[in-house]
């Protein structure tokens, strides 16, 4: 019951702070979640509390990426392999956003459980899906020579990267999706 009513409480000052709700995570949120991810240039891992339900104040976010492989990205001819090869993060079975990597706008909080601000999902995608068999490998493969993108600068490149014809190779498309993140070991992943 004292839980119950500190987070009615709490979500009260959010609406008179924020004009907007803010649920706080119920007590039953599963284990944190470990994975590698790229902070500022590193490859770290990271332990990763989510999802954060509710409507979250912008002041309160933070950028985190999923950068998505193009399809057919084993056969372009780059060495690169996706930090998640594959990861069904949604739980919906194997498809196209399942090879990604992980990519943080900032430095989450570090050792011992110290979250950071919550961090908004937005997923990077090639635009290959136009129809035009020539123009779609073309983005593909521009795409993929720009992988793996490991920082918040790469990832804004990759977004402004175009054909010689002018056409952007990707896209930004935000989730309403909020997690806590915290780094635990600076050491390369596996």
């Amino acid at each position: 019951m004292r839980k119950h009513m500190l987070s009615v409480l709490l979500s009260a000052l959010c609406v008179l702070a924020f004009g907007q709700p803010v649920r706080v995570a119920s007590a039953a949120a599963g284990p944190p979640v470990y994975e590698p991810a790229y902070v500022n240039g590193k490859t770290v891992i990271i332990s990763v509390q989510d999802p954060q339900p509710g409507r979250v104040p912008p002041p309160a976010q933070n950028d985190y990426f999923e950068v998505i492989y193009p399809n057919g990205w084993a056969t372009l001819l780059f060495p690169h392999v996706p930090q998640c090869n594959p990861c069904d993060h949604g739980g919906d079975g194997d498809d196209f956003y399942d090879y990604h990597d992980h990519v943080f706008g900032g430095e989450p909080g570090t050792g011992r459980g110290a979250y950071g601000a919550l961090w908004q999902l937005s997923f990077v995608l090639p635009l290959d899906k136009t129809g035009d068999p020539t123009h779609d490998a073309a983005v593909s493969v521009a795409y993929a020579r720009r992988l793996p993108v490991t920082s918040a600068q790469a990832v804004q490149a990759l977004l402004a990267a175009t054909l010689p014809d002018g056409s952007p190779i990707a896209e930004r498309v935000p989730t309403n999706y909020h997690f806590l993140a915290a780094i635990v070991s600076g050491r390369a992943a596996r």
